[in-house]
């Protein structure tokens, strides 16, 4: 299994899920476009994604050219039936990918905080 690992900011590793891809044995492709690397052109070469973190606003296209086509290959990933995982910055991203509205500011990002079904 060769899954595509996107870091998007200095000292976001993969933590567990890097430790769970070691255990299944699976290739890393780690890619970090924020420094320049680039990323595929489709999801081709690719069983699954991850999209790490970051400090980043994920609407910050100007500032992070690379992330409309990393939303693009998001996009690549989930029309060949690959999984892809989001990871904070990540999750953003990819519910950016497909539609969904990120909404910068409105709600504590950091830290525990109690969670409720709505």
């Amino acid at each position: 299994m060769r899954v595509l690992v996107v870091q998007n900011y200095d000292n976001t590793g993969l933590g567990q899920v890097g430790a769970a891809l070691a255990e299944a044995g699976a290739d890393v492709d780690l890619r970090r476009p924020y420094q320049g690397d680039t990323l595929p052109q489709d999801a081709g070469g690719h069983d699954a994604m991850v999209l790490l973190g970051g400090g980043q606003n994920a609407l910050a296209d100007e500032d992070y050219p690379y992330f409309p086509a990393l939303l693009e290959l998001t996009r690549d990933f989930a029309d060949k039936d690959r999984s892809v995982l989001g990871i904070c910055l990540g999750g953003q991203l990819l519910a950016r990918a497909f539609g969904g509205d990120n909404h910068i500011g409105g709600a504590t990002e950091f830290g525990w905080h109690k969670v409720s079904l709505t």
